[in-house]
């Protein structure tokens, strides 16, 4: 990004904050495509990143005038994605439940014995499950988080959110394990 860029951006938002909604729809030409990039990158999901997009905008119009000029308006709007978009993982997240219809042997139409008993025994070993196991399991084999998405999407350490996925996958092999 070019510093005359920059320089048109910190005035789109200083317009903004003046209530100018002409200098909103420029800014949207100008960054927009960056910010659905930036979007994705935390949500990874093309339409929550477009939602994210749209709330980010509304959070620049209402914040705008929080803006301190002569610092970097786009390192700005960034940060308003970013947060968004962390946000949204966290609206997700606490209303996403573990979904056994994910688990084919579980959502079967016609299930056999041995499903009932395989379904059984899954249940039973993520109800031994913490929340917290139970919420990196899913983002890791269901949403397909990175460690660092997760750490992203919790608040805790990368660290700790590999310790916690072998703690809680050690359980569920010990639950699972005949014999």
């Amino acid at each position: 990004m070019t510093d005359s860029e920059r320089t048109q951006i910190n005035q789109y938002i200083e317009q903004i904050a003046q209530g100018s909604y002409t200098a909103i729809d420029s800014l949207a030409q100008m960054v927009s495509g960056r910010m659905l990039s930036v979007a994705l990158s935390v949500v990874r999901n093309r339409a929550l990143a477009e939602d994210v997009v749209q709330d980010s905008f509304l959070r620049i119009l209402s914040k705008a005038a929080t803006f301190r000029k002569g610092t970097n308006g786009y390192a700005w709007i960034c940060k308003i994605v970013h947060n968004t978009a962390l946000n949204a993982l966290r609206r997700e997240r606490r209303f996403r439940a573990l979904n056994y219809d994910d688990l084919p042997f579980l959502s079967d139409d016609c299930p056999t014995e041995d499903n009932l008993v395989a379904a059984a025994a899954v249940q039973q070993a993520i109800k031994e499950l913490t929340e917290r196991e139970k919420q990196l399991i899913y983002q890791k084999y269901f949403m397909e988080f990175t460690v660092r998405d997760s750490a992203r999407a919790t608040g805790i350490s990368k660290s700790e959110v590999q310790r916690t996925v072998a703690r809680a996958e050690a359980k569920l092999k010990a639950s699972l394990t005949v014999g």
